[in-house]
């Protein structure tokens, strides 16, 4: 049986950044290796809930304690002194201190010192960032991520889908407001689409629509810091997958041939699935049929590195 267990691994002027934790207990003596995710949603929307029940369940069959955590949600906080600051953070107490926790709360064993980072989509950026440690992840799955944040693809406007409503600026501007910026919000995309009706979610479409999104988030304009490409040739970069849809429009897949053509040239293990006409999400929507099954190579990677 799986438990949920929330843990606060910081707090910033008394607002609590939170992480849940599953696992299972075990009547095996060896401690469990530990595999943290970090969420989606172009750093302004989303929480630690949108891990899918079925990919954590996936990492559970494989032995491991999974962290799902949450972050400070841009734009009233930078990429890099909310999300990435708040993600380093999780990384390091979750190697450091969850499993005392563990041990204490639930008398389960974990290793911090056998931990692995996964994220999709802007998770995938996090999760390849914790790669900056002094002591990095055993390996990184990347599912989607963004990556090469100067790309052309993320400051040019996309086309708004048939249909789109035009969204008030004024409902959209209450975002600016958001102080302290939250820690979670809903979803970019629900079972009906995205959800327009909350300010979060349509602030951020309509900054996509503008080709403006990454760059107002980002907020100082200085990509190196927050883009992990600028640590591939550091040296020690730890083993990588990638994992990305091959017909995605919102992170072209070409970013993610790159990255591993990039890590391949620098003597890093690292491994490549572009899947035959995903599109962004490809794997929380089920097409293609065997997303699943291609997304499991990745979780079975992690786990040979443990």
């Amino acid at each position: 049986m799986t438990t949920r267990k929330e843990y606060v691994f910081k707090a910033i002027n008394g607002i609590p950044v939170a992480a849940d934790v599953y696992f299972r207990k075990t009547t095996t003596v060896s401690k469990l290796p530990i595999a943290l995710h970090f969420h989606g949603g172009n750093f302004t929307v989303g929480s630690k809930q949108m891990l899918p029940r079925d990919q954590s369940e996936m990492l559970l069959d494989l032995g491991f304690v999974v962290v799902s955590a949450n972050y400070r949600l841009a734009p009233t906080v930078t990429v890099f002194e909310g999300p990435v600051k708040d993600a380093l953070d999780a990384y390091e107490w979750s190697r450091t201190k969850l499993p005392q926790l563990l041990l204490e709360d639930a008398h389960v064993k974990a290793d911090g010192s056998r931990i692995v980072t996964l994220g999709h989509s802007c998770g995938g950026t996090l999760a390849l960032l914790t790669a900056s440690s002094p002591q990095p992840p055993r390996a990184i799955l990347d599912i989607y991520g963004i990556k090469y944040l100067a790309d052309s693809a993320f400051h040019t406007p996309l086309p708004a889908p048939p249909g789109a409503p035009q969204i008030d600026q004024d409902f959209m501007s209450k975002i600016w407001k958001d102080d302290p910026p939250p820690t979670s919000a809903p979803p970019p995309v629900g079972p009906k689409g995205p959800d327009l009706a909350n300010y979060r979610v349509a602030w951020m479409f309509d900054q996509l629509g503008k080709g403006t999104q990454l760059k107002t988030v980002v907020g100082d304009s200085d990509y190196d810091r927050v883009d992990p490409v600028s640590q591939f040739s550091k040296g020690n970069f730890p083993p990588t997958f990638f994992i990305h849809g091959a017909e995605d429009k919102l992170v072209p897949a070409r970013l993610s041939q790159q990255a591993y053509d990039e890590l391949k040239s620098h003597g890093v293990e690292t491994q490549l699935v572009l899947v035959e006409g995903g599109q962004h999400g490809f794997d929380e929507i089920g097409q293609p049929e065997n997303a699943l099954e291609l997304l499991e190579k990745g979780f079975e990677f992690l786990k040979a590195h443990v």
